[in-house]
């Protein structure tokens, strides 16, 4: 009778060092600072172009059509054509260096993480925020289209996201998500729910402010791109400092 609990015990001891081993391994395999640090670095780039000019001056643009890239610069910025280029290259090339990254690290360590998902929500992302302006404009003005008032409702959140030079943090925050998922990873979801909170508080205190952009200083606008970049260089920094080593 007392070899029985032994036996018993043997199958349930092994399944749970077997699903141990997998937490482990799943931990070790996490490799989401890299790209928390890097989305944080380029917003900090980016902090200039949120500069405004003590006095304003015409942004260049499509003739007819609004600012080049008006979704990724934001039509309220006097920067706008210049953040729509950097964040039409920064957002592509932040994606495309994290899936490099994550291959290269799996490569050195057998651990690999499938990326095609998170690169495909980020260059569909990019793309959304260039045929942006293009979609919103139909869907305002185009008397036919029969838009619906909550259709409507979105459509202006959408356009004040972008008048603001936060339609990049929502590509940035979709394509964590993704990545969340894929690492299975509860922290970098948390960093990723605070990053995308901050976007929407801070998109949400100019709407109720209903500030014109001749009322703001030329400081304002930093605020649209300073605590969301800030809350991913601390929850790249800690997922950093606390990786357990492959």
């Amino acid at each position: 009778m007392s070899d029985k609990p032994h036996h018993d015990a043997a199958p349930g001891e092994l399944l749970a060092s077997m699903a141990d081993l997998r937490r482990r391994t799943r931990a070790a395999r996490h490799a989401y600072w890299f790209p928390l640090i890097l989305f944080g670095l380029l917003m900090a780039a980016a902090l200039p172009f949120y500069l405004e000019s003590a006095e304003r001056v015409g942004m260049v643009g499509l003739p007819g059509d609004g600012p080049l890239l008006a979704a990724l610069g934001g039509d309220f910025l006097e920067h706008s054509t210049g953040l729509g280029w950097y964040w039409l290259v920064a957002l592509l090339a932040g994606f495309l260096i994290s899936l490099g990254w994550y291959r290269w690290r799996g490569e050195r360590t057998g651990l690999r993480t499938p990326t095609r998902a998170y690169l495909r929500a980020g260059v569909i992302g990019t793309l959304a925020g260039v045929l942006l302006p293009v979609v919103l404009r139909f869907l305002l003005f185009n008397t036919d289209a029969g838009v619906s008032g909550a259709t409507s409702g979105v459509t202006i959140s959408l356009l004040g996201v972008a008048n603001r030079g936060m339609f990049p943090h929502l590509v940035i925050a979709v394509g964590l998500l993704v990545l969340a998922r894929l690492e299975r990873s509860r922290a970098l979801l948390v960093v990723t729910l605070c990053f995308t909170a901050a976007v929407v508080a801070v998109n949400g205190w100019f709407h109720l402010s209903e500030f014109e952009p001749g009322d703001l200083s030329r400081w304002s606008f930093l605020l649209a791109a300073v605590p969301p970049a800030v809350i991913l260089l601390v929850g790249g920094t800690a997922a950093l400092l606390t990786r357990r080593p492959a």
